[in-house]
């Protein structure tokens, strides 16, 4: 005697393949010598290029103007964003001198609610973006220097000579609420 079975299936189910959402930032890595795969001293329509293709057009570009305006080395400057990271073009860095180039970067604070491109973070495998711990920077980057800052410039972690970390506090619950790669204007 040979027994069947029959199994019946709901012909409304539907199965679904995983989705997994990669913020639009993550391929872009927070680097003391620039951002991503764009390097200090790379020519600024490049650099431009670069990110334009990964993050769409600039928010904002100042275009070149005075560098004596905005208390940068040099002659002439340029800032151009994509929400909340902004980079540094100019003729006069500690990176290079007498031609036009990436020298320094920022990311945050937040202008919004939420940080504009989401998900940047430093290199793997430490992962420090915006919002990270003092505990979780410190576990990453052993050798980070935490200063408690001052009437002029709160907490801060001195990652290493060309990336800092700005703070809320230095306790083990600080959190990261912005970086700078390079040295600026005015610094």
């Amino acid at each position: 005697m040979v027994e069947t079975s029959t199994t019946v299936v709901d012909a409304t189910s539907t199965t679904f393949a995983a989705a997994t959402t990669v913020p639009i930032g993550a391929s872009i890595t927070l680097r003391a010598d620039g951002v991503g795969d764009a390097l200090f001293g790379a020519e600024p329509e490049g650099v431009i290029a670069y990110l334009r293709g990964l993050l769409g057009p600039p928010s904002t570009d100042s275009g070149w103007v005075s560098a004596v305006q905005r208390t940068c080395p040099g002659t002439e400057v340029r800032n151009v964003t994509w929400g909340d990271l902004a980079l540094l073009f100019g003729d006069q860095s500690n990176v290079s001198t007498l031609r036009r180039h990436f020298f320094a970067w920022s990311y945050g604070p937040p202008a919004g609610e939420v940080i504009a491109p989401f998900g940047l973070a430093t290199a793997a495998p430490a992962l420090i973006g915006i919002g990270s711990s003092v505990s979780q920077l410190r576990a990453a980057y052993p050798s980070a220097v935490i200063f408690a800052g001052d009437e002029l410039v709160g907490p801060w972690a001195m990652i290493s000579a060309d990336l800092v970390a700005y703070l809320t506090n230095t306790g083990p619950a600080g959190v990261v609420t912005s970086f700078v790669g390079g040295i600026g204007c005015g610094e």
